[in-house]
């Protein structure tokens, strides 16, 4: 399948229509789509806040805004930050995300924070993983049963006084 075609058939990762994320009529993608293709190197920069498609090889940094996709060709010597993230292609550097999701073609070399972080089989994932911490706070602030980390030190400091 291809992600910009008007075929509305879903894509294998539980339910997410990849084809309307990527689609400039989608009433949510105001600013449109961003697409580097392959056979284009870039080094810099790239700051977007349209849906953002990497075909091509960037040494250097994302800063997306909704999605940001590495595809299956795209090559990122960097970080990559944005709501979420999708790897199908390679990943060195770090990832700050809401949710992650390394493909089954993706592999990702890198430290990645996120609330979500999905790995499809076949997917590669060498590095570190941290929990966006501001998502925990306000999780544990909406349910009273759960124990957040901020809450755990303050017992710790307490416990040494």
């Amino acid at each position: 399948m291809a992600i910009f075609s008007s075929n509305k058939s879903k894509d294998k990762r539980e339910g997410v229509d990849l084809s309307s994320q990527f689609s400039a009529n989608n009433e949510e993608n105001v600013h449109g789509v961003s697409t580097i293709s392959m056979e284009t190197t870039i080094t810099g920069t790239i700051e977007s806040n349209s849906l953002f498609k990497m075909d091509g090889v960037l040494n250097g940094d994302i800063k997306g805004n909704k999605l940001v996709h590495i595809g299956k060709t795209g090559i990122v010597k960097g970080n990559v930050t944005a709501e979420n993230v999708i790897v199908d292609g390679e990943v060195s550097g770090e990832i700050a995300a809401t949710k992650v999701e390394i493909g089954s073609t993706g592999k990702a070399y890198a430290t990645i924070t996120s609330a979500l972080f999905v790995i499809q089989e076949g997917g590669v994932f060498e590095g570190r993983k941290k929990m966006k911490v501001a998502l925990i706070k306000e999780e544990s602030k909406n349910t009273s049963t759960s124990i957040s980390p901020t809450s755990i030190e303050k017992k710790e400091e307490k416990k040494e006084k």
